[in-house]
């Protein structure tokens, strides 16, 4: 008879605290109509954000890989601008990445083959997977 009024104080308990709980949610702060207050400010970033943004450096994987003017950034490469001399924009702070595309669209060459050199060329440790199962041999 006890275990079963402390199993009943127990539920009693639970109830009262996920109400409270559920009053906290989100639930009560969005909006009820779509579009409600909601209005468009999105917008390519300006020059100066990205110089603020991200750290240009002189991307020369021919000279790494002789151990010569090695970067001394760490991070991942989110693209590069220039010809001859490349420029390559990276963001050093402390993310992961997942990279998704359709076939053909150059994550490999244009993504990956950046980012692995950089990592290799600055000592940082990465992990990368294939779930397509393509052979390292064959890379």
């Amino acid at each position: 008879m006890i275990l079963i009024g402390v199993l009943v104080v127990f539920f009693i308990a639970f109830l009262v605290i996920v109400n409270m709980l559920d009053n906290r949610s989100l639930n009560g702060i969005k909006a009820k109509n779509v579009g409600h207050g909601q209005y468009g400010t999105a917008r390519w970033a300006t020059k100066s954000e990205i110089k603020k943004t991200f750290v240009s450096l002189p991307f020369e994987p021919e000279k790494w890989r002789k151990g010569e003017n090695l970067p001394t950034v760490q991070g991942t490469i989110i693209g590069c601008r220039g010809g001859k001399n490349t420029t390559a924009l990276v963001d050093t702070g402390d993310v992961h990445t997942l990279m998704v595309g359709a076939a053909g669209v150059g994550k490999t060459a244009y993504f990956l083959y950046p980012n692995l050199e950089l990592a290799c060329a600055s000592g940082m440790s990465f992990i990368s997977t294939d779930t397509k199962g393509v052979r390292p041999d064959r890379v």
